[in-house]
């Protein structure tokens, strides 16, 4: 459902906000390295797309069915921009969400990315009245596998592809809200 009231999930060291024209050049930067895009949907990311999706989500809200919400993720001792989150409703099914993580290279091994995607999976069984929440990743993504596993999700999935001209393969990793209702207990 859509959510118009959102400003913010916080959690002890993170705070998952919406974005705001001072995250264009950190949000620009991870975005342009060739190493955090490489298991992407995007590369060669410009100043012109980072200004363009920050304005984009400033106007969105999260819980909107087909309509992906990217959620930054800031520290909370100084809001700098460290990642962002996405959570996108199934259009034909609501009840079933997908999350995805991106954490910038100098910000990764502190474990926001977990921090980021268990608020992140609070907000769409509390908030938002899931019943299931997907990852995908592509099977060469370590760090998204161990978030993935972290935060409880099994694999459920996993299939041949090709992403960026290149044949790998990808897994789909899920949780059900009962499952995630046992983990928090």
């Amino acid at each position: 459902m859509r959510d118009r009231s959102f400003t913010a999930i916080e959690t002890s060291r993170l705070r998952l906000r919406r974005f705001a024209p001072r995250d264009i050049g950190a949000f620009h930067a991870y975005r342009a390295d060739d190493d955090v895009a490489r298991f992407q949907s995007w590369q060669d990311y410009t100043v012109e797309q980072a200004e363009s999706f920050v304005g984009e989500m400033e106007g969105a809200d999260p819980g909107v069915p087909g309509e992906p919400f990217q959620f930054a993720i800031a520290r909370m001792r100084d809001d700098a921009l460290v990642g962002d989150c996405m959570l996108a409703l199934d259009a034909g099914d609501p009840a079933t969400a997908e999350i995805g993580y991106t954490v910038g290279r100098a910000h990764q091994g502190r474990g926001y990315a977990t921090e980021a995607a268990r608020a992140l999976l609070g907000y769409a069984f509390d908030r938002q009245g899931v019943g299931a929440v997907r990852a995908v990743t592509d099977t060469r993504n370590a760090a998204s596998i161990v978030v993935a596993e972290r935060l409880g999700l099994a694999l459920v999935a996993t299939v041949h592809t090709t992403f960026k001209g290149e044949a790998c393969d990808e897994h789909t990793y899920e949780i059900g809200r009962d499952a995630w209702a046992d983990r928090r207990a």
